[in-house]
């Protein structure tokens, strides 16, 4: 029977060289080298199987690892290609849909790097302020398939999350307009069918999530599987696995086993180069000159670690990479002082959150030099910040762990690997409360009767979403609902599990004005904090990671080294010691527990993660 098999990568965030930038050592189950050899296993797989083979990108290529903002910070030469592009390139690649990040450095930067593929790009839901395409909604390939009378037409469609106008608003402005996912899609595939294509695949930069369609979900991947004439679809964005795993079987819908949404073949492919996408595809022709799918079966392969020496195909693509990757290491290792404490993200979200404090001093001391003489200065100033690397999606290996002594660009880039510039917004002392709301969501909702363990933190709410705010006293209350879910819709309306917030030592009022530091992407309403509403009164070009690195500076050449001497003034609250809470976290957290914290370690669950049974705090 004629066959198609199709491969895609997802997410691969600007990881080429098996490399951990952040911890500056090999990872040979990371990035598209060793990705490649697995593309390649897949290659002679179908060839041995008389199938044609089709290599798509899902998006979010260009950022996310120090090589990215290295190349995104200095530009493109001319005629010069993005390293991602030129191994997408090498490596065949048919076709690409863009992600998010694509225009973390801007609109022309993005321009500039898919513009020099050799590969065609696609968008179905981007436009320019004019309306005019930024790109081709679709593209049709045409393969010889063996076995099938003529060429076959296959239509390459794709689609990206409408809230990268609000993530990127600083840097892309008033430049693009965005569409509904599934409102573009519902349009362009009928338009594609028209052109004559014989299968459609719709790559979906957006996860799988449950619920009813309200429109401009960032999440639509469910959703896209239902619009008629898509034979499949490949959805990203969450950095998850699908088929397989937990994550979506319990969603109606999804067949989490075989691989389908809506009974429509879809495939999740990890993140950094982790999974392979494999869909391959059964065809028949119909009529007189008709194609169809007549069966389907999906796969989403592990990359296994990259074999030494390379494989062809890998080391086609450490020789490609090899200059950039140099000038990588070189950045990442510039020294920048020392710290006299470690730095980790172990215990953040129970308190221990010197990591938090010193962002949000770096804000902070940021803002506070830029509105310096203006009305701004008048008012209460604090500042909010996150933990990026805290465990969660980032499994049990992605947390900061930094140890006393030497600092280099590489420790700067853990604590902030995003290049969000820092600003400032004016809120209400009600959107305060709301704020903080919304990052409490990372706690579960503790019930104090339960006989049985209860994990503290939910798994699946992002740790970047978890602001905390300087300047503010409040405790959190796990044992109230949160008001807002892991998405910030509104859960719970009369919920309160922040309490007794206070700023200068008074209760703080609603009535209350204050500017809060942040970063751009939260003030253009990532995360969807307060519903989206603030009113951002202070920008710069300024990277939220280079104020770090300034005030780390400035606190080096004041005291020689860095204390991390301040923690955050939130706590929370007492539970009682009949309740068994218990708390996940990266496996190097043994040694690093706070003295003030009653934790008994109860070892490493089957997921890797450390579990503590925490007891709160000693003294008062």
């Amino acid at each position: 029977m004629p066959r198609l098999r199709l491969v895609a990568t997802s997410d691969l965030h600007a990881h080429a060289q098996p490399w951990d930038y952040l911890r500056d050592r090999p990872n040979p189950r990371t990035g598209l080298v060793a990705a490649a050899a697995a593309i390649a296993i897949a290659r002679e797989e179908a060839a041995r199987d008389g199938a044609a083979v089709l290599l798509v990108d899902n998006g979010d290529l260009l950022q996310g690892a120090a090589l990215g903002d290295l190349v995104g910070s200095a530009g493109l030469g001319p005629g010069e290609s993005h390293p991602m592009i030129a191994c997408l390139d090498a490596l065949g690649c048919d076709a690409a849909g863009l992600g998010n990040h694509e225009f973390n450095y801007g609109l022309a930067f993005a321009e500039a790097a898919y513009g020099r593929a050799s590969f065609p790009v696609v968008c179905a839901n981007l436009a320019r302020a004019d309306g005019s395409a930024l790109l081709p909604a679709f593209t049709i390939l045409e393969r010889a398939v063996p076995g099938l009378a003529r060429k076959l037409r296959v239509g390459v469609t794709g689609v990206v999350p409408p809230q990268v106008l609000m993530w990127d608003k600083a840097l892309v402005g008033d430049e693009l307009c965005a569409e509904d996912m599934v409102d573009a899609l519902a349009r362009t595939v009928p338009a594609m069918r028209t052109a004559g294509a014989d299968l459609v695949i719709a790559l979906c930069h957006a996860g799988i999530a449950e619920g009813p369609r309200v429109g401009g979900e960032e999440n639509a991947a469910l959703f896209v599987a239902q619009i008629p004439g898509i034979d499949v679809v490949v959805a990203g964005h969450l950095h998850r696995v699908f088929p397989g795993g937990r994550d979506f079987a319990h969603i109606p819908g999804v067949d989490a086993d075989a691989g389908r949404l809506h009974g429509v073949p879809a495939v999740m492919p990890g993140f950094y180069g982790s999974h392979l996408g494999i869909v391959d595809l059964d065809l028949e022709m119909t009529g007189e000159d008709g194609i169809r799918v007549a069966a389907a079966r999906c796969e989403a392969r592990p990359v296994p670690p990259l074999a030494e020496p390379a494989p062809p195909a890998a080391a086609a693509l450490l020789d490609l990479t090899a200059d950039v990757h140099a000038r990588t290491l070189a950045h990442v290792r510039k020294p920048v002082g020392e710290t006299r404490a470690p730095i980790d993200t172990y215990f953040t979200a129970l308190g221990e959150d010197r990591d938090l404090a010193l962002l949000c001093a770096a804000q902070e001391a940021f803002v506070r030099r830029a509105i310096a003489g203006s009305d701004l200065a008048a008012l209460p100033l604090l500042s909010a910040a996150a933990p990026f690397l805290a465990g969660g999606r980032n499994g049990p290996a992605g947390y900061v762990d930094i140890p006393a002594g030497p600092l280099a660009m590489r420790d700067l880039a853990a604590l902030y690997p995003y290049p969000n510039a820092v600003c400032a917004v004016r809120l209400t002392g009600a959107l305060v409360v709301a704020w903080l709301e919304r990052a409490a969501g990372l706690f579960a909702t503790i019930d104090p009767h339960a006989a049985g363990p209860q994990r503290l933190v939910d798994p699946l709410f992002p740790s970047y979403h978890f602001d905390m705010i300087r300047g503010l006293a409040y405790t959190i209350d796990p044992t109230v609902p949160s008001r807002f879910d892991r998405d910030g819709d509104l859960l719970n309306p009369d919920a309160r599990r922040v309490r007794d917030i206070a700023i200068d030592g008074r209760p703080l009022r609603e009535v209350d004005v204050v500017l809060v530091a942040t970063n751009t992407y939260r003030a253009g309403g990532g995360g969807r904090f307060c519903g989206g509403r603030l009113e951002t009164v202070f920008t710069s070009t300024t990277l939220v990671r280079e104020a770090l690195h300034a005030h780390v500076e400035a606190e080096i050449a004041r005291s020689g080294a860095l204390a991390l001497e301040e923690r955050l003034a939130w706590r929370l609250a007492d539970l009682p010691d009949t309740a068994e809470i218990l708390y996940a976290t990266g496996p190097g957290a043994r040694g690093r527990e706070p003295a003030d914290l009653v934790l008994e370690d109860r070892g490493l669950d089957e997921r890797g993660y450390r579990v503590y049974r925490h007891r709160g705090r000693r003294g008062p």
